[in-house]
């Protein structure tokens, strides 16, 4: 159970039942009692930091939360993903009793007045690192906790909440493995984004370690940057098909693409060269977004649980405002989950 769970049956917002569960003054009695009877009802038991009014020490002063995207463009129409652990984070942040400020961090490093201020208690991140111009103006903000990030490069700082990109490559290796395929390949999509690579590298050694035929498909560069079609009508796509049946009688028999919106893509420039996938090859795509629906057949994929990555990054956010004595540099891992696509789904229901 769950105190957004408890929101719901008792009608009220999630504000007023961390402000019901830390004993404050200015909630109405009927809400009170509503609030009570739900967690009654739910059997819910409040974790013990959240137990009685919040003590003196604690590090919150405003009760928002800033959160910042490091990008020049709006990063949430071209990013399902992000959406959703945006969303989870309003639904988190609102349990806690705090307000959540959106803003944006170009190259040019103008910060939101909101932040300049200090009207926040800490910040939750997005995107590559800032310059250290901008870093030098954050750092004033201990509690900082990074989204989604590619945790190699310098110039970060603070927490770091990340699907478990390493296991998300073995899952896909192990998958496809399982599913009896001897040949496999890999698309390397962009060889400089660590989270993808690290995706790359947990599916490669997972690949070597069973003993199978593998192959890892690139272009050396971000697939995403060179998708529309050169002058010769191919696009990075079709070179990445090139690679896939270079080699006559060992083309593989499955392929993981580590991303579904590249997936899309993937099915089209497969289908120019006449190999139907689902049948001439079997995908096994990552993030798990409805546009694969579109897709027949529709390929397995794994889910990075955004809405966990939401909750832990606001938890973890919360952890550190009220406790600026705790561990530096805390990494969480989000474990990923595999969700079969349709023919999967079908094999497995006639095998039960």
């Amino acid at each position: 159970m769950s105190m957004v769970e408890v929101a719901k049956l008792a009608g009220v917002s999630h504000a007023t039942v961390s402000r019901v569960i830390n004993g404050r003054s200015d909630v109405s009695p009927a809400s009170v009692q509503r609030v009570r009877e739900a967690m009654r009802e739910l059997r819910y038991v409040p974790p013990a930091k959240r137990r009685g009014p919040k003590p003196k020490a604690s590090g919150v002063r405003t009760g928002n939360i800033g959160v910042l995207f490091v990008s020049e463009t709006p990063t949430l129409a071209a990013s399902p993903i992000a959406a959703r652990v945006l969303h989870a984070i309003e639904q988190e942040a609102a349990a806690h009793g705090f307000s959540v400020m959106f803003s944006q961090v170009t190259s040019a490093g103008s910060l939101p007045q909101s932040v300049v201020a200090g009207r926040v208690d800490g910040l939750l991140m997005y995107g590559p690192p800032p310059s250290p111009n901008v870093r030098q103006k954050l750092s004033r903000y201990p509690a900082c906790v990074w989204l989604l990030s590619q945790r190699r490069q310098r110039g970060y700082w603070g927490d770091r909440v990340s699907p478990d990109n390493h296991k998300i490559g073995e899952m896909a290796c192990r998958y496809l493995i399982d599913r009896g395929h001897e040949r496999i390949a890999a698309v390397d999509c962009d060889p400089g984004h660590f989270g993808f690579s690290a995706r790359t590298e947990g599916f490669e050694e997972a690949a070597r370690e069973a003993g199978v035929f593998f192959k890892t498909l690139s272009t050396g560069s971000n697939i995403e940057d060179r998708a529309p079609p050169s002058e010769s009508g191919r696009t990075s796509f079709d070179e990445l098909v090139d690679q896939l049946v270079a080699t006559p009688g060992t083309m593989p028999t499955g392929l993981f693409v580590p991303r579904d919106l590249l997936t899309i893509q993937m099915y089209r420039a497969l289908r120019r060269r006449g190999i139907q996938p689902g049948r001439d090859i079997e995908i096994v795509s990552c993030d798990n977004i409805p546009a694969l629906d579109a897709l027949d057949p529709r390929p397995t994929s794994i889910d990075v649980r955004p809405e966990e990555i939401g909750r832990r990054a606001v938890e973890q956010l919360v952890s550190r405002i009220n406790d600026r004595n705790a561990p530096l540099n805390v990494t969480t891992m989000v474990e990923p989950r595999l969700v079969l696509g349709d023919e999967a789904s079908q094999i497995q229901g006639a095998a039960s």
